[in-house]
């Protein structure tokens, strides 16, 4: 009998050192939770190929044509997300009992993250978090200005904002084969939500609205770490950095023995000391 397969993808673009740091760091630390005889495949779809050298994943070469056809022209580059996991599905030839877990460069590991492939089911999908109803959150209300009693149509249907209508952090998403013809649906709704609603987060938006049209949604923050405000992400810059040098020349074991032991967490000193920065620029 054929063991489903489970695949962990990571899609890196762009110039940001951080977060081709932080795709590696994951598949380091992904493993140090995981048993030595774990089939978890690490997959990374990328504009510099070169960078993971070393690293125990299957390394797919994403070129300078597909990142402006996806990106649609350099105008809305969070749709490379939506394209470059139908892409990496198709690629993979997955069977219908695959799981597919996609994470964003700054998600890390700080426990067993098992339990995310058991949130996978044919009939349920996972995100990094449900943020809350369109209607409830006044952070949101953009998409009630833009949205509200109109009819999207777009090239194969048609969408209406509801009262159920939520936001869902795409920072991790986990799929299986039968939801891959979702994500041409949601890009469709997508490529009109964008000229319609002045919003970075219509990729996440359309992708969950398709979704929760047929399945249901389950979060998977609780398991993992996340660095995406910018003082977190100064702080994880300079940590993957120094591991990175420190560890050049290990073995893979070892890297992945010692990335257990790195903190990304800032520490309370360190939050008030970025503060105090932060207040002094803003005085000078």
């Amino acid at each position: 009998m054929k063991v489903a397969r489970k695949i962990l993808l990571y899609i890196i673009y762009g110039d940001d050192q951080v977060y081709y740091d932080g795709a590696k760091f994951g598949i380091l630390t992904f493993k140090g939770y995981m048993p030595k005889n774990d089939d978890t495949e690490f997959v990374v779809l990328t504009e510099r190929p070169e960078m993971f050298e070393g690293i125990p994943a299957q390394i797919f070469t994403m070129s300078r044509e597909q990142v402006k056809e996806w990106s649609l022209n350099g105008s809305y580059h969070f749709r490379i997300k939506n394209r470059g996991l139908a892409y990496m599905m198709d690629k993979l030839s997955m069977d219908d009992d695959d799981k597919l877990l996609f994470v964003d460069a700054d998600i890390y590991f700080n426990q067993n993250p098992a339990g995310l492939f058991d949130r996978i089911r044919k009939n349920q999908a996972l995100y990094y978090r449900n943020e809350g109803l369109i209607y409830e959150k006044k952070r949101f209300h953009i998409y009630v200005d833009s949205l509200e009693n109109k009819m999207v149509k777009f090239d194969g249907g048609e969408y209406s904002l509801s009262k159920k209508s939520a936001m869902w952090g795409s920072a991790m998403m986990g799929l299986m084969p039968n939801m891959r013809m979702d994500l041409d649906i949601a890009d469709k709704l997508m490529s009109k939500l964008v000229d319609i609603v002045p919003a970075h987060t219509v990729e996440p938006f359309s992708f969950s609205e398709i979704l929760l049209r047929t399945y249901s949604m389950v979060e998977g923050k609780d398991l993992v770490g996340l660095y995406s405000t910018s003082g977190k992400k100064k702080h994880a810059a300079l940590v993957l950095s120094d591991f990175f040098r420190y560890s050049k020349g290990l073995s893979v074991d070892n890297k992945i023995s010692k990335a257990g032991k790195v903190r990304i967490k800032r520490y309370p000193w360190t939050i008030i000391k970025q503060r105090f920065i932060k207040i002094f620029k803003l005085d000078t």
